[in-house]
């Protein structure tokens, strides 16, 4: 096993006053926990756009890309890889310098994923609840050869994308079914009224 702490380092974000016209329009993607969709993000997924003088001024800090992305609060849990710099709020801890010779990310995805019940339950606060730095530090992952890495991540990519696929053809059926209840409901409701 090895700690998170010992994996990676952690990058805190921040928000800009939003009373401050010169930190938005900018050309810096912005996000916050809803972009964190457990795959990648591209600047499609930006809430805002910052400027480098929001970035000098403020606790918002550019994520190099290729960094994997951790909700905190809002949304604990929650993962992602940009794609792009970014910035994130403060709801987010990006995990950068990470040895691609020893991690495969999508492995690390997955493992923190695993553990997003153990951080909701870890999570304290009074009215919006959060995970402090130190949790995500001493997070534990199982430390496997890269090579089992990667098949474990292959194989959980196929499961999501099978699942998916699943879910747009149950989703496809339940509309052809209300359609022809539907047509069958009106049918009988003509028969009805002749």
């Amino acid at each position: 096993m090895a700690k998170l702490g010992d994996i990676c380092r952690f990058q805190s974000g921040g928000t800009p006053s939003k009373n401050i016209s010169s930190y938005y329009g900018g050309n810096i993607p912005w996000i916050t926990t809803i972009a964190l969709n457990g795959s990648t993000i591209t600047e499609n997924d930006a809430i805002a756009w910052i400027t480098p003088t929001a970035i000098s001024d403020t606790a918002a800090k550019i994520v190099p890309a290729q960094s994997i992305l951790v909700g905190t609060r809002v949304g604990i849990g929650k993962v992602a890889i940009n794609t792009i710099p970014i910035s994130t709020n403060q709801d987010i801890l990006a995990l950068i310098d990470i040895d691609e010779k020893i991690w495969n990310k999508k492995y690390l995805i997955y493992a923190i994923s695993a553990k997003k019940a153990y951080l909701n339950s870890v999570a304290r606060g009074a009215t919006i609840k959060g995970i402090k730095k130190e949790i995500l530090e001493n997070l534990e992952i199982k430390k496997i050869s890269l090579l089992k890495q990667q098949k474990i991540s292959d194989t959980l990519d196929k499961i999501n994308n099978l699942y998916f696929i699943r879910e747009q053809q149950l989703s496809k059926l339940d509309q052809l079914v209300k359609s022809r209840l539907v047509g069958k409901k009106t049918s009988l409701q003509m028969e009805v009224a002749a």
